[in-house]
């Protein structure tokens, strides 16, 4: 997937879902970032994803090694709402929110060197 949208700027993305700024941001949306996954869309601050990612890491260090068929319980940032992933759907997860903070920490760290 290459950003030839002309409604938003991907982060990042991989088979598990996408990330990305709207640019025309509404004051609903300015400076949060659009996660989306299975059939799922959070629009996220910067303090939010980083801390969904820390929990989602937690998660991992403790979740069971069941089978494929068992689903973990993942709090959300929003406390009234948690999803139920496949293991292999919390690691797609994991490699999403990697790579959206990691692409985030680069930005922003060119930024404060131009």
């Amino acid at each position: 997937m290459t950003d030839n949208y002309d409604d938003i700027s991907v982060i990042h993305y991989n088979d598990f879902g996408v990330a990305f700024n709207w640019k025309e941001s509404t004051v609903f949306s300015k400076n949060k970032i659009q996660l989306v996954f299975k059939s799922t869309g959070l629009l996220l601050s910067k303090h939010q994803l980083f801390t969904f990612k820390s929990e989602i890491e937690y998660v991992i260090l403790n979740r069971c090694n069941c089978s494929e068929k068992s689903k973990n319980l993942i709090p959300s940032p929003c406390e009234y709402i948690s999803f139920a992933l496949s293991n292999s759907e919390l690691m797609g997860l994991m490699d999403l929110l990697k790579g959206v903070c990691f692409n985030i920490q680069l930005s922003d760290m060119l930024e404060n060197i131009i």
